[in-house]
């Protein structure tokens, strides 16, 4: 089973988990059953470029098959999908942060869910943003500005290097008795 990094920041707060298909699976489908006008398309920091593809309906991600798919619904009201390898799913991130929004003053709690891949040909990284329209009044500068702060979080570690392993208790670690 591939496991891969989640790295998270909640008001300033680093944390970093490891993940499989099904806890992104789940993460990011929550969002979506609580956040439903989420906003989905990729970040890119070099270019300085947020392209916004619609609003996500559903994502899967399917370690057997190795895809990754996104389906939105763009502007224009057309389907569609982005699919990616499951093998080339890099990290995953989560960031949130107390707010507030100008127009009303009240504080409120704002999070954006990002997923990067990269192309093992190339070493180029694709990230995606999901991020929900209706909280905020600008969700993009959001997506921008929480990507800047949580973008580097989790990358130094390895899961697959240093990962756990169960460890029992009734034997010896060098194959002996008791």
């Amino acid at each position: 089973m591939k496991s891969f990094t989640h790295g998270m920041l909640f008001n300033f707060q680093e944390a970093a988990r490891e993940m499989f298909a099904r806890d992104i699976n789940r993460k990011v489908n929550d969002y979506l059953a609580e956040y439903p006008q989420s906003l989905f398309g990729t970040i890119d920091l070099d270019s300085e470029s947020i392209y916004v593809y619609g609003h996500l309906r559903q994502a899967s991600f399917d370690e057997e098959a190795d895809r990754c798919e996104f389906d939105y619904v763009a502007a224009e009201g057309e389907q569609g999908v982005e699919s990616c390898s499951y093998e080339e799913l890099l990290i995953t991130h989560e960031a949130g942060f107390d707010i507030i929004e100008e127009e009303d003053g009240s504080p409120l709690y704002y999070d954006v869910l990002y997923v990067t891949f990269m192309d093992d040909a190339t070493g180029k990284e694709t990230t995606y943003f999901i991020a929900d329209e209706k909280r905020v009044n600008q969700p993009l500068a959001y997506v921008g500005e929480y990507w800047r702060q949580v973008s580097e979080v989790g990358r130094d570690i390895d899961f697959q290097m240093s990962g756990c392993g169960k460890v029992d208790l009734g034997k010896s670690p060098c194959g002996g008795g008791k």
